[in-house]
């Protein structure tokens, strides 16, 4: 029996790391990642002590204070530095007592976990880095980056899934960049350097 086609995607609002403003634009893919994942659980999921663009007046700006305080680095964002930079920052507008009752930020191992992520309405981080996973020769959609992993496919007639992502932007040689768009990625060719993080807050 032929498989239909599944399609799971949420309504999030695209960051763009090269956007005028943002200070560091060559290494603020995981601060715009993370920015784009506090702007949704403010704006979509009604979490209205979670701070989002409002709060800081444009997006760039919500990127830099991200930046500068929560594991921004010129090299890039590690996903230890990720996941404790996320709770550093939902900590400057969450009591941390009430973080404990209400905070989930866990590394997902498979595409099960991410789908299941989607269909619960909760976006999720995707880190890629073949130079951690010391796959040096892959050919992969990305080699080190950051994305907002906010939907999948599992196309018909028995093909893997594919990842729903927003891209962050893209930054041309002459200068000018595109802003952040979404982009389908194949999972099973990705899968061995892409590292997946899951944040959960009870509403």
């Amino acid at each position: 029996m032929k498989r239909e086609q599944v399609r799971r995607r949420l309504a999030i609002e695209p960051y763009t790391q090269w956007e005028e403003g943002v200070e560091s634009p060559g290494s603020a893919c995981g601060p715009a990642t993370m920015a784009a994942l506090t702007e949704y659980w403010n704006s979509r999921q009604g979490v209205r002590q979670v701070r989002g663009k409002k709060a800081f007046g444009s997006r760039a700006a919500h990127i830099n204070h991200i930046y500068r305080h929560h594991g921004g680095r010129p090299w890039g964002m590690s996903v230890h530095g990720f996941t404790k930079g996320l709770k550093a920052y939902l900590a400057e507008s969450l009591p941390l007592e009430e973080l404990r009752g209400r905070l989930s930020i866990r590394t997902l191992t498979d595409i099960a976990q991410y789908k299941a992520e989607i269909d619960a309405g909760r976006p999720v981080a995707v880190k890629f880095d073949k130079w951690f996973h010391f796959r040096w020769r892959g050919r992969y959609a990305y080699d080190y980056h950051w994305v907002m992993g906010m939907g999948y496919e599992e196309p018909a007639g028995g093909f893997g899934p594919v990842l729903i992502v927003h891209d962050n932007g893209v930054r041309y040689r002459d200068g000018s960049f595109a802003r952040g768009q979404e982009r389908l990625i194949d999972y099973e060719s990705n899968q061995e350097i892409m590292t997946m993080v899951a944040v959960n807050i009870k509403i």
